[in-house]
C-alpha cells in the first residue's frame, strides 16, 4: 500500500484537509459476484475511487472484491468479510478471539475514503484502533468526542484503557457538562466547530510504530460520517503533531 501524500503547506493541515488529501489518492474496487449479489462498497466510492462489477453465476463459488491502486494490486476480500461493514462486531478492546479475516478487513481498505459511515459502522473501526492501544499498553492515545454525552457513552472503555494500561491518553471533547466521568486521562475543553464536527481516534504505536493507527472523520449529517483510517505511520505522526499544536 502506498503512503499518503502530504501537501506541502506552511500552515499545519487542519483535520478536514487531511481527510480530503485521502479523497484524491485514486483506487479501484472490482467486484466478482453475482449479479444479485449485494457488496457493500458503495460507501467507497468517489471521484478518485471506481466501483467496477464483473458478473459470477449464481452457482458458482462465492464472489469476492480485488483492490487496486496505482502501485498495482493491494489485497482481496470475500464477500462474506465485506459483510462486517454492514453490521460490524463491537467488541471491547481487551476481548479476545478477533479474527483474522475482521482485522484484514481494515488493513486492506487503509487510506480509503469512506463517504456514509453510521455511527455503529464508527465505532467499529474505532475498537480497532483502541485496541491496538491496549495491546501494546503504552504510548499516547488521542480520541475526539463531539460532546460529553458522547464520552460518558464510552467511559467504561476508556476508564479501563487509563486504568488498565500506561497509555497516555488525551481526551479533546467539544463542550463541557459537569464533571468528568473519570479519573486519569488529560481532558480538553474545545469550543471549535472542528472538534464538535470530528470524530478521531489516533494511536502513535509508541515504540512499536507498526500499530500506529488513526480514524479521522467528519459528520456530514446527523450520524453519517466521512473519512479514513490509516496505518501510515508519518500520517499518523503528522494528525497528533496537529493536535497537540493546535489543542495541547
Amino acid at each position: 500500500m502506498t503512503d499518503v501524500p502530504l501537501p506541502e503547506m506552511e500552515a499545519p493541515m487542519t483535520l478536514e484537509q487531511f481527510i480530503s488529501a485521502v479523497a484524491v489518492q485514486r483506487k479501484q474496487i472490482i467486484v466478482y459476484a453475482p449479479d444479485e449479489a449485494a457488496v457493500p462498497v458503495e460507501q467507497f466510492e468517489t471521484r478518485n475511487v471506481t466501483i467496477e462489477r464483473r458478473s459470477l453465476p449464481s452457482d458458482g463459488p462465492p464472489g469476492f472484491v480485488v483492490i487496486r491502486e496505482d502501485d498495482g494490486f493491494v489485497g482481496s476480500l470475500g464477500l462474506g468479510e465485506l459483510q462486517h461493514l454492514l453490521t460490524p462486531p463491537i467488541r471491547r478492546p481487551w476481548s479476545d478471539g478477533v479474527e483474522t479475516s475482521y482485522r484484514a478487513l481494515f488493513e486492506i481498505l487503509d487510506n480509503t475514503l469512506f463517504t456514509s459511515f453510521d455511527k455503529r459502522q464508527m465505532v467499529a473501526v474505532s475498537r480497532e484502533i483502541e485496541e491496538r492501544a491496549w495491546r501494546v499498553g503504552h504510548g499516547t492515545l488521542s480520541c475526539g468526542f463531539q460532546s460529553t454525552e458522547a464520552l460518558r457513552k464510552q467511559q467504561s472503555v476508556y476508564a479501563r484503557l487509563v486504568g488498565g494500561t500506561d497509555l497516555d491518553v488525551h481526551i479533546y471533547v467539544g463542550d463541557n457538562q459537569g464533571e468528568w466521568p473519570f479519573d486519569g486521562a488529560t481532558f480538553h475543553v474545545e469550543s471549535s466547530d472542528e472538534v464538535g464536527r470530528t470524530w478521531f481516534v489516533v494511536f502513535d504505536g509508541s515504540t512499536y510504530t507498526m500499530a500506529a493507527c488513526a480514524l479521522v472523520a467528519e459528520e456530514t449529517e446527523d450520524g453519517r460520517f466521512r473519512g479514513f483510517w490509516t496505518y501510515d505511520e508519518e500520517l499518523v505522526h503528522e494528525i497528533l503533531s496537529y493536535l497537540t499544536s493546535t489543542y495541547g
